[in-house]
């Protein structure tokens, strides 16, 4: 017996033994790496056997190793935010995969105030820009990244100085005297603009403050753009919320980048101007025409013929402009455990301005940590520290008196020399006709005006996993702070003409603002079948404080230690000023998100500001929205329309706010007056200011009414929004009667509407799975938007800031209800008087009398001087011909980008532009008058004379401002079509040790099409007032820039 159970065992043994090699056997072994198309290897797919719970996933070098039954086994690679692939593996035992970029994933990510939503579950208009797109253009600032890739964004490079302002305008300006400028929000923490420091007394302007975030620490930018998405943000949602997400770190190895490039820079289009001898012809026509002697070539010796000026030009526009180089480099390192991941950046960023002595440098670190503390503590850090230096150009002021180097380059007159003959800067240019003009030259070499700005932006996120308590509950505490300062530094010597008189002028300006954020959030996510919830409630808490100050001295020994010694300067300009303001405020906030079967959505919104900007009697504002989606594309009805992808219907309303005004502004306040006592000066205080204590937000309403569509499996599609908005309570100062012994009160007093369309099209032209294939993707985007004043009761038509420059003698704006915000009203130019029968013809007017049909235009008179249009036909050129001669807000604004990409290489190709928009161009009256009081554009040649009378252009005379009053004469169209930007770029095969690299080479504001005739149509001399919109004065000129760079990665 024993024997046969032996024998039985042995058996077992031997068949067990052939079972487990049969099976042995039958299985394969497959291996293998994941990388991208960058060929960059990819951490944790998916890889599973199809129809099997048999898997596994990538390691940290992307490589995966798994068994299956048989050679006819399917593979099955998934990642998310990549098209996923399926492959037979056959007798292959190696499979090296490359997974494509999911561009159009409807599962995509998108950050939304005080969390994330799945695209698809957008029920607001909100845009995203990711990192990729950004890091195509060199830029100084993040927000020059936005501009033509958000549609409904307006975004204007107000100066194209390194750092200049940048001015944003989502769907429209809102206010007339508040800011308009977006809430920045960067990784959930609200930022202002960064504390900026007194300017020097020439009025230069200060640098953008976003030119302190390093552009390349971004990982997404989303715009947030009607109510349902920015009322979360309640009293400053009102212009639109800009979400920045910066770069965190993943699990994985510590992976090293650097990220580089170098760029030439070249202004984009210079100014032709009369060359010497053809102004000291026009110089002398316009003496004869004057009934005076000829300068040039007359009894003064100091001018010569004009012909001796043919060769003896200076170009002052070549002494000032220059061939400038730019420079960034950056490295990054990033990686982490399970538990700990990790992110770090190191910047420099250096760019000369295309004004000599005009530059911008920047140093900046970022550090973003995240940590697991458990499995119900996580802790997430972000640090940003930056430092900014810039020496800023003299570029704004009156050039004619002396003011900016621009403005002076094309004022000055190309018969003028730089040096006396002594080999020192002339320092005061006695022009033949007696204006005194500065030299640009010497001032853009020898004074000085440098700023440098230090800012912190650190915050700490804490979140609770509460699922013990019930499931899908968390509790975040956020703290956080903004911390800057910054200082001026200016100085004016007595060897340029601005500062000669005082003996050098120098200007010391700091500013420091603190902002202290706290933020305890309570959120809930949760799935009940086919219901969705995902919702949010919470208390803020900010405090903001700002102190600031300035001085400026003059009368100085010598220059040796400029705005060093201020101790040793004998006389003091104005006042010396310092102030000092704070605010404080408390929210509470609430949103829920709701889903029914992926195809109905709704998201409730409401936030309850508390702001010690407002009146006593009006401290708090609720700010509500509701928006409402469906996706059509999941009902049961649409399954048989496999031709659309996607359809989702939006609808939202709401209101937001603004209190983008000063601290103080709803309370009275007293200024220090001098006053005569007994015969001896002395001084008091005395009310400045009436307090108003029913001043509260600006409040805007906003409906938006939008469709998505998707085509061919989402390689086609197209979104389309109509936005109506209206803004009640618009603050201003509103005249008050005398007797109550002020002469305005700040108050909510005015209506002001937007509404447009904005629509933007993506479309995979042509597209593959296959690595290395051709890709073709356009992206095209379109916003149009109308303005109005709806209503300013008890408030007179006119121009409300007075003069735009005070040597021309050129006024602002019309504001006017009924008429679009920045409009201009003024004469109608209609040519030139070409002969006496023009000057001599009458017409019966509708009171039947007689009148001249062309009146004489003011203060000129004679053939060739200009012509104004009589629009009342009264005989006269007064007021009542004023009519609205120009717009500066745009019909409608557009961009192109395309994308190529073919084996290893990759083109980017991005075009924008405006249509419709008129510019002031203050030029045309300096420039462009025909008068030797300053120098003359050289179209201006056409000039009338006995010879050539077909012309619109005046004949020359002595006279200066008066001669040319403003009129339509100085409005130009705007429109433009840029070619913005192109990069090509070609990654290197993966090599050993290095995990990807990346050459390209860009060139930026390759050519315009525009028939403006300043420097740039894409302009604005009054930087941000959105009163003032569309104003030329010889801003600093935007730059043409050709740039070399690398991205490696190990």
């Amino acid at each position: 017996m024993k024997k046969i159970i032996d024998s039985f065992r042995q058996v077992g043994i031997i068949l067990a033994f052939l079972l487990s090699t049969t099976i042995m056997f039958a299985q394969q072994k497959v291996i293998g790496v994941v990388k991208s198309a960058h060929n960059e290897p990819l951490i944790g797919v998916n890889v599973v056997v199809k129809g099997s719970t048999q898997g596994t996933v990538t390691d940290l070098e992307g490589h995966y190793s798994i068994d299956v039954p048989d050679s006819k086994s399917i593979l099955e690679f998934t990642y998310i935010g990549f098209v996923s692939q399926q492959v037979t593996v056959g007798d292959k035992s190696t499979i090296d995969i490359t997974l494509i970029e999911d561009s159009k994933a409807l599962e995509e990510v998108v950050v939304v105030g005080y969390g994330t939503v799945k695209k698809s579950d957008l029920t607001g208009a909100v845009s995203s820009i990711k990192s990729e797109e950004l890091q195509k253009l060199p830029m100084t600032s993040l927000d020059q990244g936005i501009q033509g890739r958000a549609a409904g964004v307006q975004v204007t490079n107000t100066s194209g100085a390194p750092g200049g302002q940048v001015s944003i305008r989502v769907r429209g300006g809102n206010s007339l005297s508040s800011s308009n400028e977006p809430l920045y929000v960067i990784d959930g923490f609200p930022v202002g603009a960064g504390a900026m420091a007194e300017g020097n007394q020439n009025g230069a302007i200060a640098n953008n403050g976003m030119v302190t975030i390093n552009p390349n620490d971004i990982e997404s930018i989303e715009i947030l753009k009607d109510a349902s998405s920015a009322a979360i943000y309640g009293s400053r949602g009102a212009n639109g919320v800009v979400l920045i997400t910066t770069k965190r770190g993943k699990t994985g190895k510590t992976k090293v980048t650097y990220d580089g490039y170098f760029g030439v820079q070249n202004i984009a289009n210079k100014m032709e101007m009369m060359n010497g001898e053809e102004f000291a012809t026009m110089s002398n026509i316009a003496a004869e025409n004057g009934g005076v002697a000829p300068i040039y070539g007359g009894a003064n010796e100091k001018w010569k013929e004009p012909s001796y000026y043919r060769n003896n030009s200076t170009d002052w526009q070549d002494l000032i402009f220059r061939t400038a180089l730019m420079h960034n480099h950056q490295i990054s390192l990033s990686g982490g455990s399970e538990n700990n991941q990790y992110a770090v950046t190191g910047n420099f960023f250096d760019q000369d301005g295309i004004v000599i002595n005009s530059d911008l440098k920047r140093a900046s670190l970022r550090a973003n940590i995240d940590s697991k503390i458990s499995n119900w503590i996580n802790v997430q850090t972000s640090l940003t520290a930056s430092r900014t230096f810039s020496n800023v150009a003299f570029s704004e002021g009156d050039g004619a008196q002396g003011g900016g180097v621009i403005n002076g380059a094309l004022a000055i007159p190309s018969t003028m020399y730089v040096y006396n003959e002594d080999g020192t800067f002339s320092t005061m240019n006695q022009t033949p006709y007696g204006v005194t003009t500065g030299n640009p030259y010497a001032l853009a070499e020898l004074a000085k005006d440098k700023s440098t700005i230090n800012r912190v932006i650190a915050n700490v996120n804490i979140k609770f996993n509460l699922n013990k308590l019930t499931d899908g509950l968390a509790l975040e505490i956020r703290g956080g702070t903004d911390y800057s300062n910054a200082f001026r530094d200016s100085y004016l010597p007595s060897t340029v003409f601005q500062g000669e008189s005082d003996n050098g002028i120098a200007t010391k300006g700091w500013n420091r603002r603190s902002v202290y954020l706290n933020e305890n959030l309570l959120t809930y996510q949760k799935k009940f079948g086919i219901h969705s919830i995902n919702a949010v409630a919470g208390l803020t808490i900010q405090y903001d404080e700002e102190i600031k100050g300035k001085t400026i001295v003059s009368g100085f020994v010598n220059d040796v230690l400029e705005d060093n010694s201020m101790g040793s300067a004998s006389t003091t300009k104005g006042t010396p000023t310092s102030s000092r303001w704070s605010s404080q405020m408390a929210s509470w906030l609430g949103r829920i998100n709701y889903n029914y079967a992926d195809r109905y959505l709704l998201t409730l919104t409401g936030r309850a500001d508390g702001s010690s900007k407002f009146g006593v009697n009006n401290k708090w504002g609720f700010f509500p929205s509701a928006a409402l989606a469906w996706r059509v594309t999941e009902e049961a009805f649409m399954e048989e329309a496999d031709w659309l992808s996607n359809l989702k219907l939006r609808a939202s309303y709401g209101l937001t706010g603004n209190q983008g005004f000063g601290s103080y502004s709803s309370v009275a306040s007293l200024s220090q007056y001098s006053y005569n006592l007994g015969g001896d000066k002395a001084t008091g205080f005395a009310p400045n200011k009436i307090p108003n204590s029913n001043l509260k937000w600006e409040t805007t309403s906003n409906l938006d009414l939008g469709i998505d569509f998707g085509f061919i499996n989402n390689r086609l599609n197209f979104n389309v929004d109509y936005y109506y908005k209206k803004t009640k309570d618009l603050l201003w100062n509103v005249s008050i009667p005398l007797s109550s012994g002020f002469g305005s009160i700040f108050s909510n007093h005015g209506t002001l509407r937007n509404w447009g369309i904005e629509a933007s099209v993506s479309y995979d032209l042509i597209t593959s799975n296959k690595p290395g294939a051709f890709t073709w993707n356009t992206i095209l985007m379109y916003s149009m938007n109308r303005n109005k004043v709806l209503s300013m009761p008890d408030v007179t038509p006119g121009r409300p800031d007075g003069y735009l420059s005070g040597h021309l003698r050129v006024e602002g704006s019309w504001l006017e209800e009924n008429y679009p915000v920045g409009i201009w009203k003024y004469y109608v130019y209609d040519g030139v008087f070409e002969n006496q029968e023009m000057m001599d013809a009458t017409i019966i007017n509708t009171n039947g009398e007689t009148v001249a049909k062309h009146p004489k235009a003011l203060t000129t008179d004679g053939l060739g001087s200009p012509k104004f249009k009589d629009l009342n036909q009264d005989g006269k050129i007064d007021r009542e011909d004023w009519a609205v001669i120009g717009d500066p807000n745009p019909d409608f604004i557009f961009s192109w980008t395309n994308n190529f990409t073919y084996k290893n290489f990759d083109l980017s190709i991005f075009i924008n532009g405006s249509i419709g928009n008129d510019i002031m161009n203050l030029g045309r009256g300096e420039y462009a008058m025909v008068s030797p009081f300053a120098s003359q554009r050289r179209d201006m040649l056409d000039y009338w004379t006995p010879a050539n009378t077909q012309t619109d252009i005046p004949a020359p005379r002595l006279a200066p401002h008066a001669y040319l009053p403003l009129s339509s004469y100085m409005i130009e169209d705007g429109s433009y079509v840029r070619l913005k930007n192109i990069v090509l770029g070609y990654r290197f095969p993966i090599r050993k040790h290095i995990e990807s690299l990346r050459l390209y080479v860009s060139a930026q504001n390759l050519f315009t099409i525009t028939g403006y005739s300043g420097f740039d149509p894409e302009v604005n001399s009054k930087g941000q007032n959105n009163r003032q919109l569309g104003v030329d004065y010889n801003a600093y000129p935007t730059s043409k820039v050709f740039t070399m760079g690398v991205n490696i990665a190990f």
